[in-house]
């Protein structure tokens, strides 16, 4: 039985650093675009921005108060548009990135150990 239960923990790690890569590969494409584009380029790119901003939102979970700073953050500079701006922004942005990947990777840590599963705060 315990066994059982320790692999089952060891499947959630997993599958959580999954998440956490695709998180990851989502944020640095959306973070590249925004910090890059100005004006008519910004435009042009509008709808693989806004397919990366759904799969952000798909991917972050509203409940969890670090998960929701990163997308507030990121809601924030995509809906700015002048560039300057958006660059301001930038070290927000990757800090708050920072703060759900060392989150999460606390959680595959005890998860590898045996813990329980941990849900957001």
């Amino acid at each position: 039985m315990l066994a059982a239960r320790n692999a089952g923990y060891r499947e959630i790690a997993r599958l959580r650093m999954e998440w956490m890569s695709k998180l990851r590969d989502t944020l640095a494409e959306y973070h590249s675009m925004l910090m890059s584009l100005d004006g008519d380029e910004k435009t042009a790119a509008s709808q693989k921005l806004s397919e990366l901003g759904t799969q952000l939102d798909l991917l972050l979970n509203q409940k969890d108060t670090r998960q929701k700073a990163l997308w507030d953050v990121a809601d924030k500079i995509f809906k700015l548009e002048n560039i300057d701006e958006r660059q301001a922004m930038d070290k927000d942005l990757i800090e708050a990135g920072r703060e759900v990947f060392k989150g999460e990777w606390e959680k595959v840590k005890a998860e590898m150990r045996g813990e329980p599963f941990q849900t957001g705060e």
